[in-house]
């Protein structure tokens, strides 16, 4: 079951690139975070108000790092998404994954395995190829999204160090307000304002709010509970997947056969990084 949810989150991030890069065609990145954001912690915060009496200092200091760090993966995803297409972004985000193997290496002094190093290998030609086959040429989309998944990575890292100290709602409760206050920071700062919107795009912020925001920010802690760090991992190597897959179905967009195997080679690279393959290291 445990295993199923968190299928089930990347699923809904899945569609969350195709839906947003449709979205910001109507209107500008500003404004389609602080409705998003602000909608999902304003939904998320009036339920989490029933734990107040397990509020502390600390908590808000945790979600505060954890929502700094929320917020720019959004913003450089966001951005790079205009000029990219949803599938580059899925699989480039997706890099995520090895990534906090790395950085569990360079930062916290975790041995290397051959298995990480390998997967490190993989998903660097695979960005090679999906990118058409010349990293020096990377366009500016890609870019934005790689920092995306930088920053996803420090994310993960330290949702790990926080989530079993603090009440779930109340940790992504405090992670969205800070996301949601930053975007509108940013909104005031750039002098930018709300636009007037068609019926379908609010319907559309709606289920990114909801249900690509609060929906898998929930799930996935409360399922982690019962599953292990590397299990998740795996089944979150299946995103990029559901990302091609429905940008295909909803806008036809999609990959060269390069693209494909380059594709394949980042989720292999995910999948060799995170299996404990000698019985002694499960």
């Amino acid at each position: 079951m445990a295993d199923l949810g968190l299928l089930s989150v990347t699923v809904f991030w899945g569609t969350t690139f195709i839906l947003s890069k449709l979205a910001l065609k109507e209107i500008s990145l500003l404004p389609y975070l602080v409705i998003r954001l602000t909608m999902a912690a304003l939904f998320l915060g009036l339920y989490s108000l029933r734990f107040k009496k397990e509020i502390s200092v600390q908590l808000v200091k945790d979600g505060f790092v954890l929502g700094v760090l929320l917020f720019f993966s959004y913003f450089f995803q966001m951005w790079g998404i205009q000029f990219t297409s949803a599938s580059n972004a899925g699989f480039i985000t997706g890099l995520n994954v090895v990534l906090v193997a790395v950085f569990s290496i360079l930062f916290y002094g975790d041995h290397p395995r051959k298995e990480t190093l390998l997967g490190v290998a993989l998903a660097v030609i695979g960005l090679y190829l999906l990118t058409g086959g010349n990293l020096t040429e990377l366009n500016k989309g890609d870019l934005l999204v790689l920092v995306c998944a930088l920053t996803v990575s420090f994310h993960v890292i330290y949702t790990g160090k926080y989530a079993p100290k603090h009440n779930i709602y109340l940790l992504t409760s405090a992670q969205l307000v800070t996301t949601s206050i930053f975007s509108i920071a940013f909104l005031i700062f750039s002098g930018d304002s709300l636009p007037e919107m068609q019926t379908d795009i609010w319907l559309l912020l709606l289920y990114l709010a909801l249900f690509g925001t609060i929906y898998t920010f929930l799930m996935q802690t409360a399922m982690q509970r019962f599953t292990t760090a590397t299990r998740t991992a795996l089944v979150f190597s299946m995103e990029p997947v559901f990302a091609s897959l429905f940008a295909w179905l909803i806008a036809a967009e999609s990959l060269s056969t390069g693209g494909w195997i380059g594709g394949l080679l980042i989720v292999s690279g995910m999948i060799i990084a995170e299996i404990r393959w000698k019985a002694s290291d499960r």
